[in-house]
């Protein structure tokens, strides 16, 4: 077998093909010539899950690519279907400021930052030359090369975020007409676009009425970072040819000027709303403007199943309580009856709310909610935190792994098929987790490994990193075969 080409990062071939120099210069093996055949029976293409432990393969074709990555067709013995590497559509539709210092970025789960809005203008931004590079490295190497593999989109999650919907529209309403423009300029590859933005979130300010205890924002909030007024009056033109525009936080409605920007909202335009809350500030007015605003979908992040859990990991000596909570939860579910809108509750599973996973379930499918559930991550990486949140007994993990198993049933049922994705890779996180970071020893080892990587040149920092998300996808990958899931 050959050795490893590191330029085009393909895994688990008998041979790699790139351009003829940088071939031979890293497996310093004669190139092969596109079109020569190569007999196997695996294959990884950029750590994607299509078709890894398939049988149904025999042989793979190599050819020539317009840049120096290699693109492979694979053959099915019964199909002849072409596979190609996952070109998220993020740095074509999706425009968020995701920190009130006015970062911007494609995601919130890729942290590269394409501009901010203290220094330009949005169209600025949106066609500079940070996006227009992020696209052009979308359209070579895949989401896979460089985004992190716990991304929910890769592992077909975040349907929410499925703007098809566009074709329901006025076919001459101006969003209908920026949608069908973008998605032609995505689908014909452009990276210098003429459309808007399809997708618009913004973070005002971290600031908030709780204090829960895994927010990577506590240290920021204190800060007091707001977004610029700059911005703010840019927003008007660009909701009226956005599909979604997402407010988030800190707490959204913490703010007045987020308040007045959804009250002033023209209710008879089709962009809608995606909005985030912890459910402790929905007060009559706020109410009284969700009824009159066009919704996309209603997140609730409450982090607990209980009033117990709930004082321990949000309230912390604020003000708020969960009777409220719950409360307000009623009324989103009357809401929703009459809007139509997706409501979903979120928890991040740790050691305190270790064992309410069903009964968070159960309190989800109570107010016609869809229930996502995912593995708390350590904000700031230290021991402590990993220590009193992130360390299960043997008890603890076993009562997990059953009450998971319980609750797939309920949200099939229900066709949540987002919460049955998360369910599944919260399992999955899980194992890794009891193998990993579960160990005091290993998760130290690792926090050093991570200072001496960070102060590594950049050079050296992307081939080394590319080992990694490799290394972890083929861990998952392995959890998953052993566990019996399917890949998406």
């Amino acid at each position: 077998m050959g050795s490893r080409c590191l330029n085009c990062r393909l895994t688990k071939w008998k041979v790699h093909c790139c351009r003829r120099n940088r071939h031979r210069r890293s497996t310093g093996r004669k190139l092969w010539r596109p079109s020569t055949w190569i007999y196997g029976v695996q294959h990884s293409y950029l750590g994607a899950h299509y078709v890894s432990q398939c049988k149904s393969f025999r042989r793979f074709k190599l050819r020539s690519h317009r840049t120096e990555h290699c693109r492979a067709i694979c053959l099915l013995r019964n199909e002849g279907r072409a596979l190609t590497k996952f070109i998220c559509k993020h740095p074509w539709v999706h425009f968020e400021v995701n920190n009130p210092n006015g970062n911007v970025t494609m995601c919130c789960n890729n942290e590269t930052v394409l501009g901010n809005v203290n220094d330009e203008s949005i169209a600025d931004i949106w066609n500079g030359e940070k996006f227009t590079r992020m696209r052009k490295r979308m359209i070579e190497e895949g989401a896979h090369a460089f985004c992190p593999h716990t991304c929910p989109v890769l592992q077909g999650g975040k349907q929410y975020e499925n703007l098809d919907w566009y074709q329901e529209l006025d076919p001459e309403g101006p969003i209908r007409e920026n949608a069908e423009l973008n998605e032609t300029e995505y689908s014909g590859e452009r990276t210098t676009l003429e459309s808007n933005p399809r997708w618009v979130r913004f973070t005002y300010s971290y600031a908030c009425n709780l204090d829960c205890y895994h927010c990577y924002q506590r240290e920021d909030a204190t800060q007091r970072h707001k977004l610029p007024e700059f911005f703010m009056e840019q927003l008007p033109e660009y909701v009226e040819t956005a599909q979604i525009v997402y407010p988030f936080g800190g707490e959204p409605f913490f703010f007045s000027p987020v308040i007045d920007f959804l009250e002033d909202h023209n209710s008879n335009t089709e962009t809608r709303f995606f909005l985030i809350t912890n459910a402790t500030l929905l007060t009559d007015k706020v109410f009284e403007i969700l009824s009159r605003l066009p919704i996309s979908t209603m997140a609730a992040s409450l982090d607990a199943a209980t009033a117990l859990s709930f004082d321990v990991l949000r309230v912390r000596d604020r003000n708020a309580n969960w009777e409220q909570v719950v409360k307000n939860l009623g009324r989103l579910a009357e809401l929703k009856k009459r809007k139509g809108f997706k409501f979903t509750v979120s928890m991040t599973l740790n050691s305190v709310n270790a064992l309410e996973t069903e009964e968070f379930v159960n309190l989800a499918l109570g107010f016609d909610a869809e229930p996502l559930i995912m593995l708390v991550a350590n904000p700031y990486e230290t021991a402590d935190f990993q220590k009193k949140f992130l360390t299960f007994t043997d008890a603890q993990f076993a009562t997990m792994e059953e009450q998971i198993t319980r609750s797939l049933p309920k949200v099939r049922d229900r066709g949540f098929r987002d919460a049955e994705i998360y369910l599944e890779q919260l399992s999955i996180h899980l194992k890794m987790h009891r193998e990993g970071d579960n160990d005091p020893f290993r998760y130290a080892t690792k926090k050093v490994a991570r200072k001496v990587f960070r102060r590594l040149p950049e050079q050296v920092q992307d081939p080394l990193r590319r080992v990694v998300q490799n290394r972890r996808r083929s861990t998952m990958e392995r959890v998953k075969r052993n566990s019996g899931t399917k890949s998406p």
